[in-house]
């Protein structure tokens, strides 16, 4: 799956999820809209 567009977003999170000391992200938005499994974060 491509994401289009966002990449804002994807390089926050990306950052997020690659630092050493804990974070909390809440993710947000329309229901059906692919929030729960961000395949992009790897």
């Amino acid at each position: 799956m491509e994401i289009v567009g966002r990449q804002d977003e994807q390089r926050a999170l990306q950052q997020y999820f690659e630092s050493e000391s804990p974070e909390f992200v809440a993710v947000y938005g329309r229901r059906r809209t692919g929030k729960t499994f961000p395949d992009f974060i790897t």
